[in-house]
């Protein structure tokens, strides 16, 4: 039955596509709209039970968007991290996208018993302002930024990116929500502020004074050449790579080629997010136009900018191996606990 189910939709896509092409105009704008459109990957030829999988919403779990219709998986999504870890400890899921230092807190709760799979989001922090200017991280020296994440990755980044570039004199504010913090920045009684994709969007939506001046990212890449800014990643029950290692094969298949769809389709991406709940569903809303290949051009523009601030990638093997290590290296500097007290073992990682 999955196989023909499976043949169904190829079937169907292909007939889409077909179509499509019948279709066919020389407007430019139709032409990327019908490719943002493409059909999702039907996935592997896998025929055991489905798999149970966890994934905290937001960037951490968008790069699954395209493989949540998928029969061979039961998926479970949280805003808290906490939960993730409850599910996989209890073998109530035997897969799940997490931040980085929650794996690496798992593996040494765990004794050893969660492997990372892949690194599937890169840095997700951006310095926004409203009614300041800052071009490069040395124009904050003296200024006030606010922040939130105290005593977590967020802080950490944050402190060794200040310290890379020699800026004692910043100070900074923490508050304990990013949602109180996106509304002070789009209100104008906070001027810079440190903020994680979805809310660079729900601030800059408030108020279009509100800008992307610096990505973490990228400063965390200037000052760490050797590896990338990595905060979410794919974790999986030793237990349940041992025993069903097929299984694990086709679900890194499926995540590759979901990961592949969310980066070259983002409009049709966008959609599958807000279906399955991976986001709100005014993350990718723009304003309304009377005008419809305006406003189609706009939503199209919005979900390219939302999904590529989100830096969604699936990274594996030694190169997973050596990006996850040197950000533990930081956390571990920072705050020893923030990784489980001590840096994680070569074990930790799958296939390497």
């Amino acid at each position: 039955m999955k196989h023909m189910k499976k043949l169904l939709a190829v079937v169907l896509a292909a007939l889409l596509v077909l179509t499509l092409a019948a279709c066919g105009n020389n407007n430019t704008q139709d032409q990327t709209a019908t490719t943002a459109a493409g059909a999702a990957p039907t996935g592997a030829d896998y025929d055991g039970d489905p798999i149970n999988v966890a994934a905290i919403k937001g960037p951490t779990g968008m790069g699954m968007a395209a493989m949540m219709d998928n029969e061979n998986y039961n998926f479970t999504l949280t805003s808290d991290p906490t939960e993730v870890a409850t599910l996989l400890a209890t073998g109530k899921v035997d897969i799940a996208a997490c931040s980085l230092n929650l794996a690496a807190n798992l593996y040494k709760k765990t004794n050893g018993g969660v492997q990372m799979l892949a690194v599937n989001t890169l840095g997700v922090l951006y310095l926004l302002t409203n009614g300041e200017t800052v071009n490069s991280i040395s124009d904050l020296a003296g200024k006030t930024i606010y922040a939130t994440g105290q005593g977590a990755t967020p802080e950490y980044i944050l402190e060794d990116l200040l310290t890379a570039n020699g800026l004692d004199d910043v100070k900074v504010e923490f508050l304990s929500e990013h949602s109180e913090l996106a509304a002070k920045l789009a209100s104008g009684d906070v001027k810079i502020a440190v903020l994680p994709e979805p809310y660079v969007t729900v601030a800059a939506d408030k108020n279009s004074s509100v800008t992307v001046a610096l990505s973490l990212t990228e400063l965390w890449n200037d000052a760490h050449p050797d590896t990338r800014l990595a905060q979410g990643c794919v974790v999986a029950r030793k237990a349940f790579i041992d025993s069903n290692p097929q299984a694990v094969l086709a679900f890194l298949s499926d995540a590759r080629a979901s990961v592949e769809y969310v980066n070259t389709n983002p409009l049709a991406a966008s959609k599958l997010m807000v279906s399955h709940e991976i986001v709100a569903d005014t993350l990718f809303t723009v304003a309304a136009d009377t005008n419809e290949k305006k406003q189609a051009a706009a939503e199209s523009q919005k979900a390219n900018d939302v999904i590529g601030r989100c830096n969604i990638v699936l990274i594996e093997g030694t190169a997973m191996q050596k990006i996850a290590d040197e950000n533990f290296a930081v956390l571990f500097a920072a705050d020893p606990a923030s990784v489980g007290g001590a840096l994680p073992e070569a074990a930790l990682y799958y296939g390497v």
